[in-house]
């Protein structure tokens, strides 16, 4: 074992019941977090990164795949609206560009529910804060900036027919949003640092730009060349600029991240392609070797994310069983049941691994999208 991953087999042997992993899973978020505040299990709302509003988003995806799933009596459409209706207090407060990507509560909220509902007013409100969010200041990065404002623009979207007014104007919206990532200074830093990853960084940001509006590839293209140069010899991605130690490999810092991205911004690129496929391929054995890590199993920085970037998909079932029910209890990782609703949040816990068995359970619709980030 390393001081950061655990040894992993030099080919996939192992496997765990999908079906049965991810109704273990929402067992566990249901019973350790359940749809009600109390002093004892207080929420904290922290948009589709943690809280109830990260629960109810995996709900509501879930529910598109699983439409006739009933769990604990209820449709997991009837357990989103349950969760939802936690962060509906959330709604007055206040958003501004230094906190407007997936972590703000308000525009998850305003976005899961507009998608629900097919409610055009609630569209409006969405994109009435583009000024707010496109001012001077702020970050232009996935969890706290402008491109997780895109991701929730795509999703309000989803929910609408293209020759809408509420589609119109999200368009718009998002056109204006992209002119002002782009008008920032580059390389794109966050707290004064030029991180390099899916969450803080160029690559998140590419991502949301380019799944938001494909027109302008062309004029990213030389930013994702460059990080293209700084791969590690060992597949791994550098967390920041300038590039220093290889040890991060995650979603939110390094390869795994890089691959989420790479993969879905491809087919625009078609002058990087060569290169593009070249990166996945050594990010990819970089995971294997590397990224059974000692975190807890999450999207940010554990199993699941690192996972959902292996393409074989042998590979990708054989990681997923480092988190099935027995090695959670076996690991200690269930330590934390109860004690904050992390455990179970979408990004930081156990809703995160529900996605992943999802993803397990039906790879063929879902491929090995990872929810929130390069999923819409």
């Amino acid at each position: 074992m390393g001081g950061r991953h655990y040894k992993n087999d030099n080919a996939p042997s192992r496997q765990a019941n999908a079906r049965e992993e991810l109704i273990a899973s929402l067992t566990r978020i249901n019973t350790y977090n359940p749809p009600v505040q109390t002093c004892s299990t207080g929420w904290t709302f922290h948009g589709l990164y943690y809280g109830p509003t990260s629960v109810a988003y995996l709900c509501f995806r879930l529910s598109q795949y699983y439409p006739d799933l009933i769990f604990k009596g209820q449709s997991l459409l009837d357990w989103a609206q349950a969760y939802l209706d936690l962060g509906s207090s959330q709604l007055r407060k206040g958003v501004d560009s230094g906190h407007c990507g997936i972590a703000n509560d308000v525009l998850a909220q305003l976005a899961i529910r507009a998608v629900m509902d097919k409610d055009p007013s609630l569209v409006q409100q969405l994109c009435s804060y583009q000024s707010t969010i496109n001012d001077e200041a702020g970050s232009d990065e996935w969890l706290y900036g402008r491109s997780g404002y895109l991701y929730f623009l795509r999703l309000a979207r989803s929910g609408f027919e293209e020759d809408s007014n509420s589609n119109r104007m999200i368009t718009s919206t998002i056109q204006k949003t992209v002119q002002r990532i782009l008008a920032s200074k580059q390389p794109w830093t966050w707290h004064g640092k030029a991180y390099l990853g899916a969450a803080h960084g160029s690559f998140g940001i590419i991502c949301q730009i380019v799944l938001s509006l494909p027109s302008v590839s062309k004029s990213v293209e030389h930013i994702l060349s460059d990080i293209l140069d700084t791969q590690f010899p060992s597949g791994n991605f550098p967390s920041s600029l300038p590039p220093g130690s290889d040890r991060l490999v995650q979603f939110c810092h390094g390869g795994p991240g890089a691959v989420l991205t790479l993969r879905v911004i491809r087919p625009h690129f078609p002058n990087l392609q060569q290169r593009v496929d070249m990166a996945i391929k050594a990010a990819n054995k970089d995971t294997w070797d590397r990224g059974v890590l000692t975190k807890e199993p999450c999207l940010c920085h554990g199993i699941a994310g690192n996972a959902l970037a292996l393409d074989d998909l042998a590979k990708f079932l054989h990681f997923i069983s480092y988190m099935s029910s027995d090695h959670l209890e076996a690991q200690g990782w269930m330590h934390e049941a109860g004690r904050s609703n992390e455990f179970v949040g979408l990004y930081t816990g156990e809703a995160g691994r529900a996605w992943a068995w999802a993803v397990a359970d039906k790879p063929e619709e879902l491929g090995r999208s990872c929810i929130g980030f390069n999923d819409l």
